[in-house]
């Protein structure tokens, strides 16, 4: 297992640039305190298809799962370690991460492309086409559908 960073080399185009955004992201920058391996960044990396935030989100996880099966220690009230702090600090950060993945739009869920308002209302023209067995607003309330907006198929 290694464990590397390099704080000049911080982009999303090439895999060591990712890890190290990644680290940066949870702040696993410091090799006397290392958290997660490369193999495992990479390995977030694949499930998330190479966003470094949700990458991030999923290594925080790691060390919070990490964190969470270590208990409380105190001896004689003179040193203490409270662990459960750790494992909640990092659930946070992984939620954090989640959200500025979502903000910076790097991953969308649903795309369309190469579609024109003419190509869909040729699609509805077309009287072979068998009907669709849902469409958008269907249920609408009331059902003040106009021809120029939804073509034939909501008259």
């Amino acid at each position: 297992m290694a464990w590397s960073y390099d704080e000049s080399d911080l982009e999303t185009t090439s895999t060591f640039g990712r890890i190290n955004a990644v680290r940066l992201l949870v702040g696993d920058t410091d090799s006397n305190e290392q958290q997660v391996q490369n193999e495992e960044i990479v390995f977030a990396l694949t499930q998330t298809n190479n966003n470094v935030y949700y990458a991030g989100a999923w290594c925080a996880r790691v060390i919070a799962a990490k964190y969470s099966r270590k208990v409380t220690t105190s001896i004689d009230n003179a040193i203490s370690a409270d662990y459960s702090d750790l494992a909640t600090q990092y659930q946070k950060l992984a939620e954090s991460l989640e959200y500025q993945g979502k903000k910076s739009g790097a991953v969308v869920g649903i795309k369309a492309g190469g579609i024109t308002k003419s190509g869909i209302d040729a699609i509805r023209a077309n009287t072979n086409r068998i009907t669709p067995s849902f469409r958008r607003d269907r249920f609408r309330n009331p059902p003040s559908y106009s021809g120029e907006d939804y073509g034939s198929d909501y008259d």
